[in-house]
């Protein structure tokens, strides 16, 4: 039986209906991937300094030495230098943690430490020259 006149008129008209649908479709779905395209950039093609900047690290107590000192927590990351800072004498220590950590001058150590500026600098030096020779001792 061959399909009358009128059934081939609705079946053209419907391809072609659902061919409209499918390139607008289409065209929707290249517009949305331009603008995703255009606003999202990819992980891998990040420059490593972002995706560094992005990452979280977790710090956890074990992970470092603390020291306190002028009732400030100083935090040792590096096994090897803890270990050489607790050889020293608290004041020495004291002495070079408020130089290099808190960041205080040789008055200022003095006045908390009740010695002269030039001892400040001495016990420094000498607590320099015994750190170093403590780390090569255990290399």
């Amino acid at each position: 039986m061959k399909p009358s006149d009128f059934q081939k008129t609705v079946q053209c008209r419907f391809e072609s209906c659902l061919k409209k649908v499918v390139r607008h479709v289409v065209k929707d779905y290249q517009k949305k991937l331009k603008r995703r395209k255009k606003e999202e950039t990819l992980f891998c093609e990040l420059p490593e300094i972002v995706v560094e900047n992005l990452a979280v690290w977790d710090d956890y107590d074990t992970d470092y030495t603390i020291f306190n000192v002028c009732g400030s927590d100083i935090r040792i990351c590096d096994d090897e230098l803890a270990e050489a800072l607790k050889h020293l004498s608290e004041r020495n220590r004291e002495n070079l943690l408020m130089y290099y950590f808190l960041e205080m001058s040789d008055t200022e150590i003095a006045k908390r430490q009740n010695i002269s500026r030039s001892g400040v600098f001495q016990n420094r030096h000498n607590s320099l020259e015994l750190m170093k020779k403590i780390l090569k001792e255990k290399r």
